[in-house]
C-alpha cells in the first residue's frame, strides 16, 4: 500500500551557491539540535561536510586531497560526533574502504574494512562492494543480505529514528535506478519515490525525505539535495529482491576487527 503526503517546508541543506551536493544524512545531536551531513565537490573531488554555525564545513579526514569521500553517517555518542564514511580512489591508494572518525575535529580516520558502501552505527558495522552482497556485523550475530536483479549498489545508510531501516540506493540490470527502505528486523521492503522520481541516495528524518536530484542535462552524479514535497513509500515483495540470512556467532564475538 502506498503512502503519499506533502511534507511541510523545513530549511535544511541550504547552500549559498549552486555547487553540486549529494549523500545527505541528518541526525539529532547534543541538546536536540539538528546536524546535517553531505558530500560536496572540492577542487573537483567529492568530500564529506557538516553544517555548523550557518556554514558548510569540510570534515578533516586526514586522507589525501585526491581521495573521493562519500556516504557520511553521523551519531552523537560519548560526548562526540562519530562519523563513518566511504573513501578511496586516490593515486596513493585506489581501493575504497569504510572509515570512521571519533570527533569531527580529530582529523584522523580509522580504517574499518574494504567497502564501496556501508556505515558504522554503535556496534553495528554494515559493509559491501559495489556488486554483490551486504554484511552486517553485530555482537553475537552476522547478517548476510543477498540481492537479486541488482547490478550496482550506490549507497547504504540508515534511518536514525529507526536504525533497523536500511536506506539502499542502487541500479537494476538494465539501468533502472531504485531507492529502498529495508527493515532488517521485520524484513519489510519498500520503495521510495520523491516528487515523482526515484529518491536517489535518500535520507529520512522525522518523516521528511531528502534526496539527490539530477537535472536532465547534468551527468549522473551532478546532483543537488532537495527536500521531497511529495513523498511516496510503497510496499514491494521482499522475496523478489532479497535473501536475508542470519548467522549466529559466539556471544563473546570480538569487535577488535572494527574500531
Amino acid at each position: 500500500m502506498a503512502v503519499s503526503k506533502r511534507i511541510k517546508e523545513i530549511k535544511m541543506f541550504d547552500f549559498k551557491d549552486d555547487s553540486y551536493s549529494h549523500m545527505p544524512f541528518v541526525n539529532y545531536g547534543v541538546n536536540g539540535e539538528i546536524k546535517q551531513f553531505c558530500c560536496r565537490l572540492v577542487n573537483g573531488v567529492w568530500k564529506i561536510h557538516h553544517y555548523e554555525n550557518q556554514e558548510w564545513l569540510q570534515i578533516a579526514t586526514g586522507l589525501p586531497d585526491d581521495a573521493t569521500e562519500c556516504a557520511p553517517c553521523g551519531e552523537f555518542e560519548d560526548g562526540m560526533w562519530k562519523v563513518s564514511f566511504i573513501a578511496g580512489g586516490a593515486e596513493s591508494g585506489r581501493e575504497f574502504k569504510l572509515y570512521r572518525i571519533l570527533g569531527i575535529e580529530s582529523g584522523f580516520s580509522m580504517e574499518q574494512c574494504s567497502a564501496d558502501v556501508g556505515f558504522v552505527w554503535k556496534y553495528r558495522v554494515c559493509y559491501g562492494g559495489r556488486r554483490g552482497n551486504i554484511n552486517i556485523i553485530e555482537p553475537g550475530r552476522k547478517h548476510k543480505i543477498i540481492f537479486h536483479r541488482v547490478e550496482y549498489l550506490y549507497r547504504i545508510s540508515f534511518n536514525p529514528q529507526n536504525p533497523n531501516q536500511l536506506l539502499i540506493s542502487g541500479q537494476f540490470f538494465g539501468g533502472e535506478i531504485f531507492s529502498w527502505i529495508y527493515n532488517i528486523a521485520t524484513r519489510k521492503l519498500q520503495k521510495i519515490s520523491a516528487d515523482g522520481n526515484v529518491a536517489y541516495k535518500a535520507a529520512m528524518f522525522e518523516g521528511n525525505c531528502f534526496y539527490a536530484s539530477r537535472s536532465e542535462d547534468d551527468a549522473f552524479e551532478e546532483r543537488h539535495i532537495l527536500l521531497a514535497q511529495e513523498l511516496e513509500i510503497s510496499d514491494i515483495c521482499c522475496d523478489d529482491f532479497i535473501d536475508h540470512v542470519i548467522e549466529n556467532e559466539d556471544n563473546n564475538h570480538n569487535q577488535e576487527e572494527f574500531q
